[in-house]
């Protein structure tokens, strides 16, 4: 139980079973400000990230989060694209089964799957 008798968002005095917040208007623009989704999008990100390897499986790389993205393996089965709104907005078993479609690729070996026609070798004459 907290121990807090006033809304964390706009100080309200609680009555009832409230705990946290006044009404359903603070309840959600607490947990769905920039901030919170920032956070939530973030965490969902890594979690994915670690259940997928934590690294990039075609080079191995394994620095940056934001560098690591999801790489969809068969375009027609996609039903929307791994960014962080759609990691912080989504529910979690919707993400982990879109997920499931993908590989883990860094930001170029990504580009490298999706512009092969732009291969140095090909283009210097």
């Amino acid at each position: 139980m907290y121990k807090n008798s006033n809304c964390i968002v706009c100080g309200a005095v609680l009555k009832g079973r409230q705990t946290r917040f006044c009404s359903t208007t603070c309840k959600n623009k607490h947990h769905q400000s920039y901030e919170a989704q920032k956070s939530r999008g973030l965490a969902r990100k890594l979690k994915l990230v670690n259940a997928a390897g934590g690294c990039c499986t075609l080079c191995g790389y394994n620095k940056n989060l934001a560098a690591l993205t999801f790489h969809h393996i068969d375009t027609d089965k996609k039903n929307f694209k791994l960014d962080m709104r759609s990691l912080s907005n989504r529910r979690l078993e919707v993400i982990r089964a879109e997920a499931k479609k993908c590989i883990l690729v860094c930001q170029n070996c990504h580009a490298e799957l999706h512009n092969p026609h732009l291969d140095l070798a090909d283009l210097v004459p």
